[in-house]
């Protein structure tokens, strides 16, 4: 970064002077420093997920999966649910193939049929939450409607 041959990738403020380095030379090392540390709590976040994942399959099981995903759901405020199981490619696959793929769902992740069916899927989405408002509405006054009547 200076052309005093110090590759340091850090200023240390006892040794260095901030004045010896220009505007532009502190904004560069400023941006590959944030980063750097953007990219280092991705990895962080992305290898605890992955830990916390295997750790809770290899005690509880599919169930145990399931039980995360019934949580993420409470927590993250969403409905969810399994598109594609391993189970059904592979079953797919023989049957028309005569074929066994380890890989199947690795490769079903990023098929053209996959995007196809979440884009179909992102489209109902909106369809169906005004149709499940309304119902949910309509419920709601229905209820009122009885509690009157008794």
């Amino acid at each position: 970064m200076r052309e005093d041959g110090d590759d340091d990738d850090f200023i240390d403020s006892a040794s260095d002077d901030v004045s010896d380095f220009s505007s532009g030379e502190l904004a560069v090392w400023l941006s590959e420093f944030m980063s750097q540390s953007q990219k280092a709590k991705r990895l962080y976040r992305s290898h605890f997920c992955t830990i916390v994942v295997n750790r809770l399959y290899d005690e509880f099981g599919v169930e145990g999966m399931c039980e995360l995903m019934m949580a993420i759901d409470n927590r993250a405020g969403w409905i969810s649910d399994i598109l594609i199981e391993d189970t059904e490619l592979h079953d797919a696959l023989f049957n028309i193939h005569g074929v066994f793929d380890d890989d199947a769902i690795i490769k079903a992740r990023m098929s053209k049929e996959l995007v196809e069916m979440n884009r179909k899927i992102w489209r109902l989405r909106r369809k169906y939450a005004k149709l499940i408002a309304h119902e949910i509405i309509s419920g709601i006054d229905t209820e009122g409607e009885e509690a009157k009547n008794d």
